[in-house]
C-alpha cells in the first residue's frame, strides 16, 4: 500500500464557474476581500454570517485568488477558510474537507507552474561531489543530489523558488518526494559503489511506513548496494519532534540506508539530536566553516564539534568550502570529507576534481 496523500499530486485549480466560500474571521479583512472582487469584476458578493460567497465565473477562480493575495496581508491570507463549489454541486461534508486557507488557495493559484512541474516529471538532480581526505591529498568518496527543476520553456529552476512555493502551497510532501525518487534515478549514472547523498526534509513525511514506501521500492529497482544511498536530513535545526525523526530513520536504517544530519553547530537543537540519532555521517553548518581559517572563535567552535563527532564514532563531513585557506585548515583539523564549490560546483553530470 502505497501513501495517496503523499504519491498523489493535488488536482489543479477548477476551471468552471461556481462559489468561492470564504469564511472570514475580522470585518476589515471582508471589506478588502469585496473591493479585490470587484475589481476582478466579481459583483454581488453575498455574506452569510463569517462567510462570504463570491460568484466566480469559468476560468476566473486562478484570478481572483492572484487579487486576493495583493490585497491581504499573509496574516489575513492565512486567518481565512476558503473553498470552492462548482455550479451544479453540494458544499457536502466532502465538500467541507477541501476547505484550506486562503493563503494555501493563493499560493496553489500563483504556484500552478509546479504542480505542472511535478506531474510532468520535470525534476532532475544535479551532483556535487565530497571528497575524502587521506591527510596527504583528497580524493572524490560521494555525491550529493541536488534538486533542480526544468520550466516548460527549458529554464532551470532553482531549488529555492521550487521548494519555497512548496511551504506555502503545502506540496512539500509532493515536491520532497519526486526529488527523492529523482535522485534515485540519477544515482544509475554513478559508478555502484560510490554513495550518493539524497536530502530529504522530514516535515515532508508525514507516516514513514507508508511515505517512504516509494523512495525504498525505487533503489531495490537500482542495481546498488542499499549502504551506498545515504539520506540526508536537511533543515535538521527545524525539528521539534525528535522521536518522530527517529522513526524515519529507523525506516531508512531497516532498508540498509546509512543517514547523516546536516548543519551541526546550527543551535542546541542540532547537538541534541546528534546524540539522539547518532547518524552515520554529519555535517558542519557552512556558516561556521566559510572563513574559519582566519577566525579564531569559529576554529575552536569547529574543533569542538569535530571532537565531539569523533567521540561518538561518527565522520564528519564539512560543506560549503570556497577558499584553499578553508581546506587547509579543515584537513589540518582531521575533517573526513569535504565538500564546496572549490572543488566543483553542482553539475548535471559527475564531476572527479583534484585535490582543489
Amino acid at each position: 500500500m502505497s501513501c495517496s496523500f503523499c504519491d498523489g499530486v493535488p488536482a489543479p485549480l477548477p476551471a468552471g464557474d461556481g462559489e468561492l466560500f470564504v469564511a472570514v474571521p475580522m470585518p476589515h479583512t471582508r471589506g478588502k476581500l469585496e473591493g479585490a472582487a470587484r475589481e476582478h469584476g466579481v459583483e454581488g458578493a453575498r455574506r452569510e454570517r463569517d462567510v462570504v460567497a463570491f460568484q466566480v465565473p469559468a476560468d476566473g477562480l486562478a484570478g481572483l485568488l492572484d487579487g486576493f493575495q495583493q490585497a491581504l496581508s499573509a496574516a489575513e491570507q492565512r486567518d481565512c477558510l476558503a473553498v470552492f463549489q462548482g455550479r451544479g454541486e453540494t458544499l457536502d461534508a466532502a465538500g467541507l474537507a477541501r476547505a484550506r486557507s486562503l493563503q494555501v488557495l493563493c499560493a496553489l493559484a500563483a504556484g500552478s507552474w509546479l504542480l505542472d512541474l511535478i506531474d510532468d516529471g520535470r525534476l532532475a538532480s544535479h551532483f556535487q561531489p565530497i571528497m575524502r581526505n587521506h591527510g596527504a591529498g583528497l580524493s572524490v568518496f560521494a555525491f550529493e543530489a541536488l534538486a533542480r527543476g526544468r520550466g516548460a520553456d527549458g529554464e532551470t529552476i532553482s531549488p529555492g523558488r521550487m521548494f519555497g512555493t512548496a511551504r506555502t502551497a503545502q506540496l512539500m510532501f509532493q515536491l520532497d518526494r519526486a526529488a527523492r525518487l529523482a535522485a534515485v534515478e540519477a544515482s544509475a549514472r554513478l559508478s555502484r559503489d560510490t554513495p550518493l547523498f539524497i536530502n530529504f526534509n522530514p516535515t515532508a513525511i508525514y507516516d514513514p511506513a507508508y511515505c517512504l514506501r516509494s523512495t525504498i521500492e525505487a533503489t531495490r529497482r537500482i542495481e546498488r548496494a542499499p549502504e551506498t544511498f545515504v539520506f540526508e536530513v536537511v533543515e535538521s535545526d527545524h525539528v521539534e519532534d525528535s522521536q518522530r525523526l527517529l522513526s524515519i530513520l529507523e525506516v531508512y536504517r531497516d532498508a540498509g540506508f546509512r543517514v547523516a544530519l546536516d548543519d551541526l553547530g546550527a543551535g542546541y537543537s542540532s547537538l541534541n539530536l546528534l546524540q539522539r540519532l547518532h547518524p552515520d555521517f554529519v555535517k558542519l553548518d557552512m556558516e561556521l566553516v566559510q572563513g574559519v581559517d582566519g577566525d579564531p572563535s569559529r576554529q575552536a567552535i569547529l574543533r569542538g564539534l569535530i571532537d565531539i563527532a569523533a567521540g561518538l564514532g561518527i565522520e564528519v563531513i564539512a560543506e560549503g568550502i570556497e577558499t584553499p585557506g578553508e581546506r587547509d585548515w579543515l584537513v589540518e583539523h582531521g575533517v573526513d570529507y569535504l565538500q564546496g564549490f572549490l572543488f566543483a560546483r553542482p553539475g548535471p553530470d559527475p564531476v572527479f576534481p583534484g585535490s582543489g
